[in-house]
């Protein structure tokens, strides 16, 4: 009999399922006969937990990031204390889809005798913990071609650094009909912009209304949990200064981004560099371009991955609400442009962004670090 590999995968938690989902295609489409997956998170809850729990997968609630630790010796005892609990679980890889920097997991997973993995989904390097983290880690999962070729391009990381692009179900997310304009009682010659992200200021939201300020018969949807009282609170205030009242509408979460897609004219995600942050892969854009929709996009790291201006999509400047007002203006006059955008940019992610592909990538990594031919 075959000894499995057993690999624990680490998620803060399952409440906003955008990686999580990727995380479990990921699980459900490991062979079991050589992979034995279990899941840690630091807070249960959300549907997607329920529907892991349902499936007979094993779901471990306990700390293994410790950022509330201040000062190396509280980290270190902290981390020594999680892999004394993990201990018991036989952990030989320890896949990380946590965002953070914070180093304290790569050392409790080394501890209790794991190889340690991580998933870098975004550009942040400021921090010393990344090179710590980085250090410390058996294999590292980029998921742009800007950290291969930049932060990870060294001899302390690049043999250990593996390109995996994100994926998305092809299936799920396809071109399709959709009663979302019905549903906000948008008549036809109105063109529905739509947005979904966080409303965080790294996605900067605030340029993109700007722009639709600068662009006619259009009306804005953004769609994204609104965690940041501050920023909302900025966003509400551009609107009303503008008079956009009757234009843009906070939709809050959404989790159906074909049923959106399918029923907008125009995806825009406008990430701003501020903070060096950018974009890893980002899920909501491959989910727009997967349904063909027309797409435009900040020239960031990750999405500039995907965006290949004028063939799959249209890019502009960071920042550039002007530029981002004129893109938005050349789809919604150009009936054939948006079309062959969206055809474009689906064929793009049937070549290189499916599921069997990224499953395929990560088990290559699994078995490299476990040995098996």
């Amino acid at each position: 009999m075959v000894k499995r590999t057993r690999i624990l995968f680490t998620i803060p938690n399952f409440i906003t399922a955008g990686s999580g989902r990727e995380m479990f295609n990921i699980i459900e489409g490991l062979d079991k006969i050589f992979f034995d997956p279990i899941i840690a998170v630091q807070q249960a809850g959300g549907q997607l937990y329920d529907e892991i729990i349902a499936k007979g997968y094993t779901i471990v609630e306990h700390k293994f990031i410790e950022e509330s630790q201040h000062g190396l010796a509280n980290k270190l005892r902290a981390a020594g204390k999680n892999s004394q609990f993990f201990k018991q679980y036989n952990i030989d890889i320890w896949q990380s889809f946590h965002w953070s920097s914070d180093f304290t997991e790569a050392l409790t997973a080394l501890w209790c005798g794991a190889k340690y993995v991580y998933v870098k989904k975004n550009m942040n390097w400021n921090r010393k913990a990344w090179k710590v983290k980085s250090f410390l880690a058996r294999a590292i999962i980029a998921r742009n071609k800007t950290l291969v070729n930049g932060a990870f391009n060294n001899w302390l990381y690049k043999a250990k650094t593996h390109f995996i692009t994100g994926a998305v179900d092809a299936n799920r997310f396809q071109p399709g009909n959709s009663n979302f304009r019905n549903s906000l009682d948008i008549p036809a010659e109105i063109k529905i912009v739509l947005c979904v992200a966080q409303l965080i200021k790294i996605k900067d939201q605030l340029t993109l209304i700007k722009a639709i300020a600068k662009t006619e018969n259009t009306y804005l949807v953004l769609v994204g949990a609104m965690r940041d009282e501050e920023y909302l609170q900025e966003v509400k205030d551009l609107v009303s200064k503008l008079k956009l009242e009757d234009r843009v509408q906070l939709h809050g979460y959404g989790n159906d981004t074909a049923h959106l897609v399918n029923g907008s004219d125009v995806f825009v995600l406008s990430t701003s560099k501020e903070g060096g942050h950018e974009e890893g892969c980002p899920v909501a854009l491959l989910e727009a371009m997967a349904c063909g929709g027309a797409c435009i996009a900040s020239n960031v790291a990750g999405s500039n991955d995907l965006i290949i201006d004028n063939k799959t999509g249209l890019l502009f400047e960071p920042g550039n609400d002007t530029q981002l007002a004129e893109q938005i203006t050349r789809i919604i006059s150009d009936k054939q442009l948006a079309q062959n955008l969206g055809t474009a940019a689906r064929k793009k992610v049937l070549a290189e962004h499916t599921l069997p592909q990224e499953l395929a990538a990560f088990t290559r990594v699994y078995k490299q670090l476990a040995g098996i031919a």
